[in-house]
């Protein structure tokens, strides 16, 4: 296993990668990527009906690279620059202007967004193709980049020079970012990999992802598996990208500060288990007394057994439908549902059936799901043990059947408490505990 805890093992894995890959290299674009991988649909692809904002997308991108426990205010890293700079839209130290880590690389200047249509955007030989022979360039037949502008879009903004890969389309009129399809190895092998083809030392970037992360949920050591399984690579996408080899150049220095540090190798890399698609019946649990924790409020409960009836979908309801699947799987299963996400309970759905009772949280999103728990569902979930069970609805579409995913006590999972008062369930946490429900 990788040790991810250690503070001298954290600035020797920051070493490495600067050293590995070099000058020149596109790092700011290689962790966007990244950030592209483990988010996964949070970051819509190049096609989706709804994009993201480039506020939201600087957001995702200091959210899963904070480092927290830093003592001064430079928390977010930079990991192939071994650096840390201050989160953005703030100030500290000695920045007097709101930071704006990410933003560059969300603008035309730079040559990582295009506003080229839909199609184009969908299309290997448009977005590999150099900037100078865009039919959209103007003036046409430039040899130079340089205060060239796109016709799409008008002036400004106009390019800087470089003439980098067309990562994300922005919507010209609505400015929404959506990223190039991100299982394209081909592609983004000339982003994650430095110029010289040498892969990245896959321990030493898990080292500097999930040090002091939210990635961490608790554990002080991960495995190869893991990371697979929370970016959502394949084994032959990860193989692509990263060297696994721990006699690694690399990996040796690594292992000259982690001593005893292992990994399971990406060939025989342990798959994530087959979501459930089968629900038999439960024994029943006995239902543990929900006491309010010493010092807090004691722990609201539902009213009593009535109607199952949900209400009405709020105006964005794809968390509702999400939840109203799961709903009509558990009644067509012979559980009661009452509908209990309106009374600020800790869970969505209270369930009964032969003198059990369930509450279930229901977690979904349109891509591959880390689950965030509120304080008050995490203190729910203490206090109800196995009863509490999350519903996790992954890769979610209106038009197709739900597959649901049941975790029964995530409580006793290793999650990582932030400031905001979440506890995050990593993927790679979460699909080990899945069990059969109802």
């Amino acid at each position: 296993m990788i040790p991810i805890g250690n503070l001298a093992v954290y600035d020797k894995a920051l070493e490495v990668l600067k050293s590995v890959s070099g000058n020149g290299f596109r790092g700011r674009a290689a962790q966007i990527f990244l950030a592209c991988k483990y988010y996964g649909n949070r970051i819509p692809p190049v096609g989706s009906p709804v994009g993201i904002e480039s506020r939201q997308l600087q957001y995702l991108l200091d959210e899963l690279y904070s480092k927290p426990s830093r003592s001064t205010p430079d928390t977010i890293a930079i990991i192939f620059d071994r650096d840390h700079k201050i989160p953005t839209g703030t100030t500290g130290g000695v920045l007097t202007v709101p930071s704006n880590i990410w933003r560059n690389n969300l603008n035309l200047q730079k040559g990582f967004v295009c506003y080229g249509s839909i199609p184009e955007m969908q299309t290997s030989g448009f977005v590999t193709a150099s900037r100078k022979v865009c039919p959209h360039l103007r003036p046409p037949g430039t040899q130079t980049l340089v205060g060239s502008h796109c016709a799409i879009k008008g002036t400004p903004p106009k390019y800087r020079g470089e003439d980098n890969p067309k990562m994300f389309r922005k919507d010209p009129v609505t400015g929404e970012y959506t990223v190039y399809d991100p299982t394209d190895t081909a592609f983004y092998s000339g982003i994650i990999r430095p110029a010289s083809g040498t892969k990245l030392p896959i321990a030493a970037l898990i080292v500097a992802l999930y040090y002091d992360s939210v990635l961490a949920a608790g554990r002080s050591h991960v495995d190869v598996g893991d990371f697979i399984t929370d970016f959502g690579f394949t084994p032959a996408e990860a193989s692509a990208y990263f060297d696994d080899d721990p006699a690694a150049a690399g990996h040796q220095q690594l292992l000259s500060v982690a001593t005893g540090a292992s990994w399971t190798r990406l060939a025989v890399a342990p798959a994530a288990p087959a979501p459930l698609v089968t629900l038999p019946g439960m024994s029943p649990v006995p239902v543990p007394k929900a006491a309010g924790a010493k010092g807090k409020k004691a722990l609201p409960q539902p009213a009593s057994v009535g109607a199952t009836t949900s209400p009405p979908p709020p105006a964005t309801s794809g968390w509702w439908d999400a939840q109203q699947a799961v709903r009509l799987t558990l009644e067509a299963a012979g559980w009661s549902v009452i509908d209990t996400s309106a009374m600020k309970v800790g869970y969505d759905l209270q369930i009964h059936k032969a003198g059990q009772i369930r509450m279930i949280e229901v977690k979904s999103s349109v891509g591959t799901c880390t689950a965030s728990l509120t304080d008050l569902e995490y203190r729910q979930a203490v206090a109800g043990r196995r009863n509490y069970v999350l519903a996790i609805v992954e890769n979610y579409d209106a038009k197709l059947p739900a597959v649901i995913q049941w975790v029964e006590d995530p409580a006793h999972l290793q999650m990582t408490q932030r400031q905001v008062v979440q506890y995050t369930l990593p993927r790679s946490v979460w699909r080990k505990h899945t069990s059969a429900m109802p």
